[in-house]
């Protein structure tokens, strides 16, 4: 029974192979893929459009891109030197020359004429010891004394007048006269002294002594010989004014020795140092 259907079976399946043989002869087909060209294609995936165009893909390098621009930095510039120019040696400038220099001294004999001169020389922070006048510049003695000198307390000093010749040719007597303040004349007239070869002539204006009182000073020139009244600018006021006619700077030191006394006059072609 068995050997009956297996004959069956095979007599079936050759008659199969036959026909499809025939067929295959009749309608020949199209090539065949091989089996790796089948499953390369089925490796590959397939894209499914989506509507929207797609970014081109950015080939990947070995340089990194940028994610910023690069910014212009500031190159730092050394500062330039300013060449300093070079500091002139300044030429000191020489001294005060002294020009001229003349002095005139007296002892006084008198005591109320040592104390009066005392007096003049230490009031009105002793002006008269120390004094510079410029170029155009006036001394005044009275000036020095301070505003009010007929209010210092001078004392009185007992002067006898100088004998003089009558019309007939006799003397006449010698006058005794008490003034106050004597010994202020011998000190001005020592300024007049020791200035007189530095200045001319018009550079001082006084009163003669001799000529308005009749009365020489001991140990000095007649025209030379001042005579003082001070009264702080009143109306009769005799003062002695030096004015300095030159270019130059005139000084007035008076220098005291115990009891005497020495005026000096300089001359100067600039201020010297105080």
């Amino acid at each position: 029974m068995r050997y009956y259907i297996f004959l069956s079976l095979a007599s079936a399946a050759l008659l199969l192979d036959v026909f499809l043989f025939a067929l295959t002869i009749l309608y020949p087909q199209e090539p065949r893929h091989s089996a790796v060209q089948i499953a390369l294609a089925a490796a590959q995936p397939t894209l499914q459009p989506t509507g929207r165009p797609t970014a081109p893909s950015i080939p990947a390098t070995s340089t990194p891109l940028p994610t910023m621009a690069p910014t212009a930095t500031a190159t730092p510039v050394p500062p330039t030197a300013t060449p300093v120019p070079p500091t002139a040696t300044a030429t000191p400038e020489p001294p005060p020359r002294l020009i001229a220099e003349h002095s005139a001294s007296f002892t006084p004999s008198d005591k109320a004429m040592r104390t009066n001169i005392q007096l003049a020389l230490n009031h009105y922070q002793s002006a008269l010891m120390h004094a510079f006048v410029a170029p155009g510049g006036t001394f005044s003695f009275n000036a020095a004394l301070g505003a009010v000198p007929q209010r210092l307390p001078w004392k009185y000093v007992t002067l006898k007048s100088t004998a003089t010749p009558s019309p007939d040719g006799t003397l006449s007597a010698e006058e005794v006269r008490r003034i106050q303040g004597g010994g202020l004349c011998d000190l001005a007239s020592r300024y007049v002294m020791a200035a007189r070869p530095l200045l001319p002539a018009r550079a001082f204006r006084f009163v003669n002594h001799l000529r308005s009182n009749g009365v020489r000073l001991r140990g000095v020139p007649d025209r030379d010989a001042v005579a003082i009244w001070a009264v702080g600018g009143q109306p009769g006021e005799q003062d002695l004014r030096i004015t300095n006619v030159t270019d130059g700077w005139l000084e007035f030191v008076v220098e005291r020795d115990g009891e005497r006394i020495t005026v000096l006059a300089r001359l100067w072609d600039r201020l010297p140092p105080a």
